[in-house]
C-alpha cells in the first residue's frame, strides 16, 4: 500500500493574496536589513534603527499571515517564527563581530610598528 500525501487545498481566490503577502515578506525583510545596515555603517543616523524594527514586525506578521493562508503545519510555523527571531538578531551579531575584529587587528597592527 502506497502512502497517501494529503495537501491542504488553497482556494483559487487566495492566490493573489498569497502572492502579495509573500512579496511583502521579501520587501519588508530588505527594508529591515537595509535600514539596520545603513544605520550601523553610518550612512543614516541611529534614529532610523527603531523604524527598521517596525519593518521587522510587519515582516513577521506578514510571514505569520502567509503561513495561515497556505495552511502550514504547527511545526513549520514554529520553524518560521524561530527563523524570524534569528533574522532580528543576525545583523547585530554581524556588526558586533566586525567591530571586535577591527579592535583585535588594530591592536595587532600597533604592536608591529
Amino acid at each position: 500500500m502506497e502512502p497517501i500525501i494529503s495537501m491542504p487545498i488553497i482556494a483559487p481566490d487566495e492566490f493573489l493574496a498569497i502572492f502579495v503577502v509573500s512579496t511583502l515578506v521579501l520587501v519588508l525583510g530588505v527594508g529591515y536589513a537595509a535600514l539596520i545596515t545603513l544605520s550601523k555603517m553610518g550612512y543614516l543616523s541611529k534614529k532610523w534603527i527603531p523604524f527598521s524594527y517596525v519593518f521587522w514586525i510587519l515582516q513577521t506578521y506578514s510571514l505569520y499571515d502567509l503561513s495561515v493562508r497556505i495552511h502550514s503545519s504547527p511545526f513549520t510555523f514554529k520553524v518560521l517564527m524561530i527563523a524570524m527571531v534569528a533574522y532580528l538578531f543576525a545583523p547585530h551579531v554581524y556588526f558586533y563581530l566586525v567591530e571586535q575584529a577591527e579592535k583585535r587587528y588594530s591592536k595587532a597592527d600597533e604592536h608591529r610598528t
